[in-house]
């Protein structure tokens, strides 16, 4: 059998392995185990597809911790740390929030599983698709990350959807400038983790969140950190030539 090497192919199926792999675990999961167990679960057999995927086809090579230089890739994850920072802060001020080691373990799968496919794998794919720019990689990556969360749909309004996609992208573009500068996904993979964590471990947090609807406020908010976003990917990426990855 051979193996189709086509770039756009390959960047479509790693790009559909959350919905197919999503769509699957809904059959082979336990309805009886916890939404949080599941979702964990779910995504940690999307991992284990897109890893098995990139042995067989896909074979691109995974930056999973770079020791060199950390400094510098200090200095390069700052706006994304600052930015993960100043948005759990008001959690540490929230009365309910307990320790949920579920909830630790569900972020940790979720944040591998994404980082892995639109970082680890995406990442050189579109490095490769436009000659080794990495800023269009990494704007490429993004782009593909946000409309991800189109599976959404399924469960909430579009509106919501949309600015849930806005803000992947401007997530994705903080993070894929991290990783091209520094080759470190597990640094990703743990600023990701952060980022969703904190507002999961409270109660009220999570009553309030079902509770919230569109509104033209947060999406021009989200437009504004997309402009942003976009100024400092381009900034860290400026001149990056990446010939091989």
């Amino acid at each position: 059998m051979k193996i189709i090497k086509s770039l756009p192919l390959k960047i479509f199926a790693v790009w559909l392995i959350f919905p197919v792999m999503l769509y699957a675990a809904v059959w082979v999961i336990p309805t009886r185990l916890s939404s949080n167990i599941k979702q964990g679960l779910a995504d940690l057999l999307v991992f284990l597809a897109a890893y098995f995927l990139n042995y067989l086809w896909f074979h691109q090579k995974i930056h999973w911790f770079n020791s060199d230089r950390l400094f510098d890739q200090f200095s390069t994850a700052l706006p994304t740390i600052i930015f993960v920072a100043y948005s759990s802060f008001a959690m540490f001020f929230v009365r309910d929030m307990t320790f949920q080691f579920e909830i630790v373990l569900m972020t940790i799968l979720v944040g591998l599983a994404e980082e892995f496919c639109f970082r680890g794998l995406l990442i050189p794919l579109f490095l490769k698709q436009f000659r080794g720019n990495a800023y269009k990689a990494v704007i490429g990556s993004s782009i593909l990350f946000g409309l991800m969360h189109l599976i959404n749909l399924k469960s909430i309004s579009f509106g919501y959807v949309s600015i849930q996609v806005i803000f992947a992208i401007s997530f994705g573009l903080l993070l894929g400038a991290i990783y091209v500068k520094t080759n470190n996904l597990l640094l990703v993979v743990a600023l990701h983790m952060l980022k969703d964590v904190f507002p999961l471990l409270s109660p009220s947090t999570l009553r309030e969140a079902a509770k919230m609807q569109f509104s033209m406020l947060s999406l021009i908010v989200c437009i504004v950190w997309l402009i942003l976003t976009i100024v400092i990917a381009r900034k860290q990426t400026k001149g990056l030539m990446i010939e091989s990855y």
